[in-house]
């Protein structure tokens, strides 16, 4: 009897340390992954300046001077999907203004046209 009990003790020792392990890998799998594909979008988007379709981001936010950006949270490149013909790329950049307000702003990734702006909640 005091056999089983050592075995099962054992068993789940085993078994906990197995999950442990499975679980490691699988958020290291998924964590490469994640970086992959951060790395192949940054290598598209210097693809895409490379081949003229889209500008520097420098220079989009530069010509963003006057719209009292203080800080950039976060900057997407994304492609506008409702046009048929040559894929237009638009920025959309969220961003904290002087008074305190998040904003987020689509631009026109090739030209730097504004293309919209809403205030985010």
């Amino acid at each position: 009897m005091q056999n089983l009990s050592i075995m099962f003790k054992l068993f789940m020792m085993i078994k906990k340390r197995v999950i442990l392990i499975f679980a490691l890998l699988l958020t290291s799998l998924l964590f490469t992954n994640i970086c992959r594909a951060d790395h192949e979008q940054i290598f598209n988007a210097k693809a895409l300046k490379e081949a003229g379709d889209i500008s520097s981001l420098v220079s989009i936010l530069d010509k963003l001077s006057e719209h009292d950006i203080h800080r950039i949270l976060e900057i997407e490149l994304k492609q506008d999907a409702s046009r048929e013909a040559k894929p237009r790329f638009i920025y959309e950049i969220e961003y904290i203004n002087g008074k305190g307000m998040v904003l987020e702003i689509e631009v026109d990734a090739l030209s730097g046209q504004i293309l919209n702006t809403e205030r985010e909640h």
